[in-house]
């Protein structure tokens, strides 16, 4: 989508392709990357987005590990957002049981 004028062929294409990927895509595989990003984002610290992160994994998996004939696509997606929660869930424990300097 062309921010000014009108789009090119090239853009348009773009965009098609994007969107083709998108509808493809398992819809808790994305949310689990984007809660895995966000929970690396703020390292953890509020836990929900980490826990979230790996709940909505799993699902994902859960769900594009059976065996139905669907052209749905995002096993990566979804084991990419599990790393990231884990990583950032990781680093929260890290930062709650460290010890104060005085």
């Amino acid at each position: 989508m062309a921010l000014f004028g009108r789009p090119t062929e090239k853009e348009q294409q773009r965009a098609e392709r994007m969107r083709d990927w998108a509808q493809r895509q398992n819809g808790y595989a994305i949310a689990a990357v984007v809660l895995g990003a966000i929970s690396l984002i703020e390292f953890g610290v509020l836990l929900v987005f980490g826990i979230a992160g790996v709940v909505t994994g799993v699902i994902a998996i859960w769900q594009l590990s059976d065996p139905v004939g669907t052209r749905i696509e995002g096993k990566k997606l979804a084991w990419i957002g599990i790393a990231c929660s884990v990583v950032s869930l990781a680093i929260a424990t890290v930062l709650y049981t460290m010890k104060p300097h005085h």
